[in-house]
């Protein structure tokens, strides 16, 4: 409960300090580069972390196995119930209600030309994105190797130091990302607003997405042998690449594999909302996709939502997206008892 105090401290007085600063939002452009330059410190020191457990380095293959099917489980433990709660509200796969304002919205055009339309590209992946998550990855990888092939070959007393340090370091650095991240959103100044625009009957799908991707996802994290808490941690990401691994890391040496697997699961969990919401809207149904990008629902894949989807589909996505965050911020921790 201490972690989980200072965490949300720090990112509630990031927005506080800046929704008194948003009359000068434009002075703080670099805010997105150095919560990017924060999260590429804290991928390479897990990284590093994982290359030093042996049995991480020993069982890499398992590791990405379980955490795809892992998340093949998440995943449609999210659209399974958006899809129960879609039907008990008596909506289409468009989100048009059946009955009272059937005809309020028609089925758009075909996905292709909708983006096309918007930004005259055809493309709903935004390049920056990938390209940083194309970073994130090669910087685990690199991390992962030094770990293993150079810090691995040094005496047990330099690793057990490097493991206190690293250790330490992961809170530091994450609780400067969470400040960040509550101060970008106090700068843009449309939380509550949003929040106040979703309404209570909207808020009955992210719920469902968040309590159908911990169920299947923790059953299938106990199929591989995890334990309820290691099961209901790595379901809890979310997505959130960069704090449900920290967090379950920083528990202990004895979940450094339950912290690989949770790194690689919630980073498909993400690659698959820009993959497969475009490729799934119109088949699946417009809310069930935005149950599949976890966190990513309020941020990388909100315009692409917006493109494969309808505008108002959006107001779907925030939600679920801010509910994953919260609930990622809370359970993660308790589940690990920091």
């Amino acid at each position: 409960m201490g972690l989980l105090a200072l965490y949300w401290g720090f990112m509630i007085a990031g927005y506080i300090v800046a929704s008194r600063l948003r009359h000068n939002a434009g002075k703080f452009g670099f805010v997105q580069k150095a919560m990017m330059g924060t999260v590429y410190i804290l991928v390479l020191i897990m990284g590093l972390r994982m290359g030093v457990n042996e049995q991480v380095a020993a069982n890499l293959g398992r590791i990405g196995l379980q955490a795809l099917v892992m998340t093949v489980f998440a995943v449609a433990g999210s659209m399974l119930a958006i899809f129960a709660v879609r039907k008990i509200f008596k909506m289409d796969r468009f989100g048009n209600q059946a009955c009272g304002n059937a005809g309020a919205y028609e089925e758009p055009e075909d996905g292709a030309e909708q983006m096309e339309a918007s930004d005259g590209s055809g493309s709903s992946i935004n390049h920056e994105d990938v390209k940083n998550t194309l970073i994130i990855l090669g910087l685990v990888a690199a991390g992962m190797l030094a770990g293993c092939f150079i810090i691995s070959g040094l005496s047990e007393e330099i690793i057990e130091s490097f493991n206190v340090i690293s250790g330490h370091s992961l809170t530091v650095f994450l609780c400067i990302l969470l400040t960040f991240v509550g101060f970008d959103l106090g700068l843009s100044g449309n939380l509550a607003g949003s929040i106040r625009s979703v309404g209570m009957k909207a808020f009955a799908f992210p719920v469902a997405a968040v309590a159908g991707s911990l169920l299947l996802g923790t059953l299938s994290g106990m199929i591989f042998g995890f334990s309820v808490r290691e099961g209901i941690a790595i379901s809890a990401g979310f997505g959130w690449y960069t704090y449900a691994p920290t967090v379950i890391a920083g528990a202990g040496a004895q979940y450094a594999v339950a912290s690989a697997v949770s790194f690689m699961h919630n980073v498909i969990r993400e690659l698959s909302g820009i993959i497969l919401i475009p490729v799934l809207a119109k088949k699946t149904g417009y809310l069930e996709v935005t149950g599949i990008p976890g966190v990513a629902a309020m941020d990388v894949c909100m315009p692409i939502v917006e493109r494969s989807c309808r505008t108002d589909t959006v107001v779907y996505s925030f939600a679920t997206g801010l509910l994953m965050c919260i609930v990622t911020s809370v359970l993660v921790p308790l589940a690990m008892g920091v």
